[in-house]
């Protein structure tokens, strides 16, 4: 077991160093703005989207809103800017290069994001003002990305998780679990190199026997979890109060446990909403709802 285990940190590490050769390597322009809108000039700070669609729902509905992260860290040999790079060099789709992932229920630059830090992990990440957050402030804001996305759900659904999220803001007891990177990237891994191609696809991944998806009541707190990276924290929060996730988890057998970052972008429903520079994400916003007036009420500073 032990000689397992060895292996199998060294080929990570082997594999963590070789993203970041390649990443060091990559052309300087955007690639997360080129898979935004391809051929964007250098100098655009933020793009909107030119067509936004959204599956019908039945009766009255709001938004809920995420917030996909391409951090540029100061220092390149910052833990999570390795993490980054594995996660690059796996992808097995069409995505962008995203790494960190927050969720709101407005269009304000408070998202909540989960992250090493604090007594409360899960805490108010702001764009423009990174020097607020124990993870942020160790990115560069002018050349740091996000692309923000949203998914259309019942009024219902929408009070239901918010209220979720609200109670983990407000716990102490949510843990960034960094160890699960590690059996993430390790899946990962295993999944670009030595999986079928039919096997490959968001959808189509056939997840570790022992990987579960688990439905809570967090009025009982024998049964919560506290567990967590950034993006497994948004499916589970995703599987426990969304129909339309619970049922494309359960019908296509995908485990939250096991979902990174670009994954959440392949959610069906979850639609892009912009582009920008983490300094630019005010004026990226202010400008997006007053093209798409829509969604005005969901922006209040």
């Amino acid at each position: 077991m032990s000689k397992t285990v060895s292996t199998n940190k060294l080929f990570l590490i082997f594999i963590f160093l070789l993203a970041f050769s390649f990443q060091s390597c990559k052309t300087t322009r955007s690639l997360v703005k080129d898979s935004f809108e391809p051929g964007a000039p250098e100098d655009t700070h933020f793009i909107l989207a030119h067509d936004i669609v959204f599956p019908e729902i039945e009766g009255t509905y709001k938004y809920i809103f995420f917030r996909l992260y391409n951090p540029a860290y100061k220092n390149p040999l910052y833990i999570a800017n390795i993490l980054k790079n594995g996660i690059s060099l796996t992808k097995t789709e069409d995505v962008p290069d995203l790494s960190h992932a927050s969720m709101n229920f407005t269009l304000d630059d408070n998202y909540y994001g989960l992250t090493l830090g604090g007594e409360y992990q899960l805490a108010e990440e702001e764009c423009a003002l990174p020097q607020n957050n124990k993870y942020m402030k160790n990115c560069d804001p002018t050349k740091s990305e996000q692309i923000t996305y949203a998914l259309k759900v019942s009024e219902e659904e929408y009070q239901k998780t918010k209220d979720f999220v609200t109670k983990y803001v407000q716990s102490t007891d949510i843990n960034y679990a960094s160890s699960l990177n590690f059996k993430i990237a390790l899946f990962s891994i295993k999944r670009k190199f030595f999986t079928p191609k039919d096997h490959k696809q968001f959808g189509s991944v056939v997840y570790p026997s022992d990987a579960n998806n688990k439905k809570v009541d967090l009025d009982n707190d024998d049964e919560i979890l506290n567990n967590f990276v950034c993006s497994t924290f948004v499916g589970y929060v995703l599987y426990n109060n969304v129909d339309s996730v619970t049922e494309f988890f359960d019908e296509n057998d995908i485990k939250y446990e096991y979902l990174n970052v670009t994954d959440i972008s392949l959610i069906p429903g979850i639609v892009p909403l912009f582009y920008s520079n983490w300094d630019n994400y005010p004026e990226a916003a202010r400008a997006f709802v007053e093209k798409y007036p829509e969604f005005k009420e969901y922006l209040n500073n």
